[in-house]
């Protein structure tokens, strides 16, 4: 069966602020799921007295992505805090799910889009391509998860900044983290997250992503497409990459017309041994000049 996003699981686009960050991450197995069930649990009357059911939902979903990791984390025991810098750096936890969505698939077994239901009613007529908000970076591929390439990592002070520069969001931090906000103007585009959310593109906008190379020495070269509405340019177009070495990339984005609907691309890291890093880029609001001062 080819990957395909459920109805029930369909993710509204975001609201326009400039907190958001791309969700989901990724796709996975997820519906009519042969899973194990208690046979007391009384919450489903078809399963009363069973020890399997036949399950649907991010629940299904998780439980892939877990095993997924389990195998990452075993492959790549590096990918912690914890442990000491040998020949690559230490990494984030986070740096495992990065693995998983920088090598998802983009098509079907075909080669064709994934698509998405659009409306409970006649499922099958009423589908489109899925968007990044749909399917974050695509369909996890556990084959490719285990050799990424490259790595985004981002640490747990990213993570306070970047909830930090919420307009007033420094008591929830101090609630929840027992720590005071600084000043920080970090959004979530600025986060250094394998994906790009831009919810209110002002005329122009840089960001910038570092890669580190879990993998061994290898030439890059850059592609990209853009979002409809906004031009997009990316320095360096290729770089040399020596096994646990870092690169930073800068992205920058043009308006280049009005708009309110959200639009899509991707940014390709396509490496000379084989490796393919995808970036999902996704703009809501467009201007191509500055709204206030009309």
């Amino acid at each position: 069966m080819d990957p395909f996003v459920i109805g029930f699981q369909l993710n509204p686009i975001p609201m326009r602020m400039p907190g958001i960050i791309m969700k989901p991450n990724l796709l996975a197995p997820g519906n009519f799921i042969w899973a194990a069930w208690s046979s007391l649990g009384t919450n489903s009357v078809e399963f009363r007295g069973e020890n399997f059911a036949m399950m649907s939902g991010t629940s299904m979903a998780a439980p892939h992505v877990s095993g997924l990791a389990a195998l990452i984390k075993q492959k790549f025991p590096k990918f912690s805090p914890a442990l000491i810098k040998q020949k690559f750096p230490k990494f984030s936890p986070s740096a495992i799910g990065r693995a998983l969505s920088t090598t998802a698939s983009l098509f079907d077994r075909t080669g064709g889009s994934i698509m998405a239901q659009r409306a409970y009613a006649n499922p099958d007529l009423n589908q489109s391509p899925a968007t990044p908000f749909d399917m974050g970076s695509g369909f996890v591929n556990a084959t490719a998860a285990l050799d990424p390439g490259l790595i985004f990592d981002a640490s747990y002070e990213d993570y306070m900044s970047f909830l930090c520069g919420i307009n007033g969001s420094a008591p929830v931090v101090l609630n929840y983290t027992g720590q005071m906000c600084g000043v920080s103007t970090m959004t979530g585009a600025d986060i250094n997250l394998p994906s790009i959310t831009i919810a209110r593109l002002e005329q122009t906008r840089t960001v910038q992503r570092r890669v580190t190379n879990v993998a061994s020495n290898e030439t890059y070269v850059v592609g990209w497409s853009a979002p409809s509405g906004v031009s997009v340019h990316v320095i360096p177009t290729h770089f040399y990459i020596a096994g646990g070495e870092t690169q930073t990339l800068t992205v920058t984005l043009n308006a280049t017309m009005n708009s309110s609907t959200a639009s899509y691309g991707r940014i390709g890291l396509f490496g000379k041994e084989g490796h393919v890093v995808n970036i999902p880029v996704a703009v809501i609001f467009k201007a191509s000049y500055n709204i206030t001062n009309r």
